[in-house]
């Protein structure tokens, strides 16, 4: 058998076997590396978690010490309270009933706006050696109805001798509501003289509790608990061991030490993360209980991305070891590959050639004549283009615009011989403006020519409406010398008449007026036409023109955004039977030519 698979190996063609042996030596320092970085990576990882679960315990450790002392400060505040002091200071015999339930109403008040203050959940009790009881709760529990100097609570406070004391105990109201978890108490004297007076209880319900750390159970499956100093449960989630002594191997180590993590195994047999922090301020414990399964989790997305790295790695190892051996073995069929793709039409191939060898050689001439190729049909393309373009000026160029201004100097002169003055005015007008609109030259002209030429649009404008369209200008003269675009204002005003004027059922008014406002020039063009919500089919708001009238105004836009950039404004405010104004900005050129355009371009 092994002969057989040695013979089979060695009939191999040269290029498998260098596959195979890159392979085999590719993909064991690759698993290897793999295996390494997932295992680093994981650890990292649940060391990661773990910190970040610790300080969070510890963060709500300090949020319940500042708690508990907020009810030590609470405590101690009922304690110093003169009128507290002066009710608990009399005798039940020397105070009438109305004085009673007057000093009840007084001291009740008192103590609900301390329960309502920060809205704790806690309930207080005032036991006075007098036999007053005052309390926040619903009923009195029955421990607190006669005194007991030497029942918990009360003989930690008396041992105290009026300093705050803590102790835990559990009242079981109804299922999962596990009534008063912690209680608070202080022993009461008269400040003056020391005397006696009665004892104060704070009980904390187990609610109040839970709101506190609940924010730490962040894996799923895991547990909480608040220790006391024995390993008492005080509260849980879950809530089975509240009122017991903790049932878990990993008590001791967790009652010795005041803060860390470690790993144990559950009763069960599953492995746990132990994570606990102790407050100073009370000796209670923090415990959160994690599988360690469930951290886990968090490393399979490293897991799966090794896995990919690996697949990736093996894919590229195998693929290297083809495109090597395949170079190595065969670097003509290559060449010959290329040719059958350059034969059937695909000229967007060349041969990588590494070396100056023979096949190197071989290859470059290849490359240079698939290039060469490419010129001449680039060449050939160009002419193309280039005669297309010959025969279209060539048509254009039939139309000779000589012929045009005579034809309309003849028009002018019957005109004026049959004394018809509009027909010549119109004419005039007209030569003037198809003179200006073919005008060579710099697309800047001066603002005064520019207006000019709408005048020469509005007169013949005005010959067509007759008294349908009245025409006010308003020009500033001392813009007249700056420069504007070419054709900037004629579109607009087009529009105000075809668009908004043309479509009015009565008369209408267009006013034109250009002014200098600082380093800018004002044209506004004005109309009281049907305005465009009147006539737009599609919508659009006021600064989006659309179809139409937009085709003039949209290319009127983007003309300036080419030449002035920001510099420049269109603005379009537009009212259904009210009419529309465009407002054109534009900065003040004092001089024409490509210089002044690139400055602006510069600019931007």
């Amino acid at each position: 058998m092994r002969d057989k698979l040695i013979m089979r190996i060695a009939d191999m063609g040269f290029r498998n076997k260098l596959i195979i042996l890159f392979m085999v030596i590719s993909i064991a320092p690759l698993s290897a590396l793999g295996l390494l970085s997932y295992n680093h990576a994981s650890y990292t990882v649940q060391e990661k978690v773990y910190q970040t679960m610790l300080e969070s315990l510890s963060q709500i450790t300090y949020s319940m010490n500042y708690f508990l002392n907020d009810i030590e400060q609470l405590s101690m505040y009922i304690y110093s309270n003169e009128d507290v002091q002066q009710v608990l200071s009399a005798g039940s015999s020397d105070r009438s009933a109305e004085d009673r339930y007057r000093d009840g109403q007084k001291i009740s008040a008192i103590l609900e706006s301390f329960v309502g203050f920060k809205k704790w959940d806690i309930e207080i009790y005032l036991l006075g050696k007098n036999g007053e009881r005052f309390f926040t709760a619903d009923v009195l529990p029955k421990q607190y109805r006669n005194i007991n100097a030497n029942w918990g609570l009360f003989r930690k406070a008396r041992l105290a001798e009026g300093n705050s004391v803590w102790d835990t105990h559990y009242t079981l109201k109804k299922l999962y509501d596990f009534g008063t978890a912690l209680g608070n108490g202080r022993l009461l004297k008269k400040i003056d003289t020391g005397e006696f007076l009665g004892f104060l209880v704070i009980d904390i319900m187990e609610t109040a509790l839970v709101d506190k750390y609940a924010k730490a159970h962040l894996v799923e499956n895991g547990q909480i608990y608040l220790l006391d100093q024995f390993g008492n449960v005080i509260s849980s989630l879950p809530k089975h061991q509240i009122g017991t002594k903790l049932q878990a191997d990993f008590l001791p180590t967790v009652l010795q030490g005041t803060k860390g993590y470690f790993q144990s195994r559950s009763r069960q047999g599953q492995e746990e993360m132990i994570i606990y922090d102790t407050s100073e301020m009370s000796g209670f414990k923090l415990v959160s209980v994690v599988p360690v399964k469930e951290v886990i989790k968090e490393s399979s997305s490293i897991r799966t991305f090794t896995a990919s790295i690996l697949l990736a790695g093996i894919v590229a190892a195998f693929a290297f070891a083809y495109v090597v051996s395949n170079h190595i073995t065969h670097p003509l069929r290559k060449l010959r590959q290329l040719m059958k793709q350059a034969e059937k039409g695909d000229l967007d191939v060349a041969f990588p050639a590494k070396y100056k060898d023979e096949v190197g050689q071989l290859g470059q001439s290849f490359n240079r004549m698939i290039e060469k190729i490419h010129t001449l049909i680039k060449e050939n393309y160009e002419k193309v283009l280039q005669l297309r373009e010959a025969e279209l000026k060539a048509i254009q160029a039939q139309i000779n615009p000589h012929f045009l201004y005579n034809t309309l100097d003849s028009i002018n002169w019957m005109a004026r011989i049959h004394r018809i003055d509009d027909i010549s005015r119109t004419v005039i007008s007209l030569g003037e403006l198809f003179r200006y609109s073919i005008r060579k030259g710099n697309q800047f002209i001066r603002i005064s020519e520019d207006m000019n030429q709408i005048r020469h649009y509005l007169a013949i404008q005005s010959i067509r409406f007759r008294d349908k369209v009245s025409m006010e200008v308003d020009l500033d003269e001392r813009i007249m010398s700056f420069y504007t675009l070419k054709l900037l204002i004629q579109p607009v005003v087009e529009n105000a008449i075809v668009h908004g004027l043309e479509r009015k059922s009565g008369p209408g008014t267009l006013r034109i007026r250009a002014k200098g406002v600082g380093d800018k020039i004002v044209f506004v063009v004005e109309d009281d036409g049907i305005g465009f919500d009147a006539w737009r089919p599609d919508g659009r708001t006021e600064d989006d023109p659309g179809t139409g009238t937009g085709i003039g105004l949209d290319n009127l836009r983007k003309r300036m955004e080419l030449q002035f950039g920001d510099a420049a404004s269109l603005h379009i405010r537009s009212e259904a039977g009210v009419g529309t104004t465009v407002v054109i900005e534009i900065p003040q050129i004092k001089q024409a030519g490509d210089e002044h355009v690139q400055d602006y371009d510069r600019r931007r």
